[in-house]
């Protein structure tokens, strides 16, 4: 049974399609593509699809399901901040979160954006973000998970001043296994984010809360950038 978000992966794709003025043909750069969803939804439109994610079990899944499928999508096991890919995309499209959250130091996304931004052909079109974004984050939540055989806590404490934010993921397992796994990244608003932007070439074409389309409202949860390399 398919989750509801990985129902909505058709609309999320097709949004994709408009807002980055895809055509037959186009390269097209999925990051974090995990196992290949909208990889896969991507190459059935006829695009030369690579997809990059850091997850080597997961891309072993897309290629899996890219075989089962019959459809021509190349798969790339790559750190974002280490891509090994030449330039000229047409497009790339971030379906899940933004990557400028993910690094440890504004430095360190800042490069991280550059190397992004050098891959697309000029007039090519960037897609970041998601459903989810807060510029101010709550500072502290925990959440849980269970299944048959274990489950997991989330905790996350955020610094409004310094834009730091630390998670904490424990893992319960069978025989009362633990695992704990910690990370601290940096939170940009919306400002800095836009600041970045501008400064390696990207103009922003478009804001949206979600992958539907509507008009952007800044009171609402959730950014999507649609950006064009300058």
């Amino acid at each position: 049974d398919s989750p509801e978000w990985v129902q909505d992966t058709t609309q999320e794709v097709q949004f994709a399609a408009a807002q980055l003025d895809l055509r037959t043909g186009d390269r097209v750069l999925d990051l974090g593509c995990g196992w290949g969803r909208h990889s896969l939804e991507l190459a059935a439109y006829g695009l030369n699809v690579t997809g990059v994610d850091i997850a080597r079990d997961l891309l072993a899944f897309a290629r899996h399901n890219a075989r089962r499928s019959g459809l021509n999508a190349h798969f790339v096991e790559a750190d974002v901040a280490q891509l090994p890919l030449r330039g000229g995309f047409d497009a790339i499209a971030q379906f899940c979160g933004n990557f400028l959250t993910w690094f440890s130091t504004q430095e360190e996304a800042l490069m991280a954006l550059w190397d992004v931004a050098a891959l697309l052909r000029p007039g090519g079109r960037l897609m970041l973000g998601g459903c989810e974004w807060q510029s101010e984050l709550p500072t502290r939540t925990q959440q849980w998970d269970e299944w048959n055989s274990g489950a997991v806590i989330f905790r996350e404490r955020y610094d409004a001043d310094t834009r730091m934010r630390e998670t904490q993921t424990v893992v319960f397992g069978p025989d009362h296994g633990r695992h704990e796994y910690r990370r601290v990244t940096w939170w940009p608003d919306r400002a800095a984010m836009e600041a970045m932007f501008e400064h390696v070439g990207l103009h922003a074409c478009a804001r949206s809360n979600d992958f539907r389309g509507a008009p952007y409202d800044e009171g609402a949860p959730g950014l999507v950038y649609v950006l064009e390399h300058i």
